[in-house]
């Protein structure tokens, strides 16, 4: 089979989001275009093409955001439980929660996945701690993340806070507009490019 259409089966599966089974390409065997992903997802092929493709530059500004993800009543009994998922009750019933850092760019620097009851900010400096090697000059986040001990952690590492405060604060802090308006970045990140 040619690599051609390995790589074409590959991307097909991965961003339709569809099963395996689904590739119906003539001469194609689904089961040997899953057996390849597999290989290479053990030999970190996918890494090593990931770092040619995204090289590591500094980012100076890294957008922080996270998102829910509806888990399917499937999903609902993993094996091992429930305790051992990013599974969380929320409002809107069973949810994980994605959060992501992401630089200038758009590209995604460290994901992140939790229960999806839990609040944003708990996760905001596991995720600014995994770019260490990609110093950041200014962090921007919505209200979600404002808090005190935040910004003051983020004001030890040297980062500036670009952060539009809570309403409920009785001294709000400024923060910087034109830079807030670039958020969009991680709103519209993807993990496909």
């Amino acid at each position: 089979m040619a690599i051609e259409k390995v790589l074409t089966g590959i991307l097909f599966v991965l961003s339709e989001g569809c099963t395996w089974r689904a590739i119906d390409e003539p001469g194609v065997c689904w089961n040997s275009v899953y057996q390849y992903y597999r290989r290479w997802c053990r030999e970190n092929v996918w890494e090593a093409v990931w770092q040619s493709v995204c090289p590591t530059v500094p980012p100076g500004t890294v957008y922080l955001d996270a998102s829910h993800v509806k888990v399917h009543r499937s999903g609902l009994n993993p094996a091992g439980g429930r305790e051992t998922q990013a599974l969380g009750l929320t409002k809107g019933g069973w949810n994980t929660k994605v959060h992501a850092a992401v630089d200038r760019q758009g590209v995604p620097r460290a994901l992140f996945l939790s229960a999806g009851n839990v609040a944003d900010i708990y996760h905001a400096t596991d995720l600014l701690e995994e770019l260490r090697d990609l110093p950041a000059t200014m962090v921007v986040a919505d209200r979600g993340y404002d808090a005190d001990e935040l910004r003051i952690w983020l004001y030890e590492q040297g980062i500036t806070p670009c952060i539009p405060p809570k309403s409920n604060r009785l001294h709000p802090l400024p923060y910087r507009k034109a830079s807030y308006r670039k958020r969009h970045r991680v709103e519209n990140y993807s993990l496909l490019i």
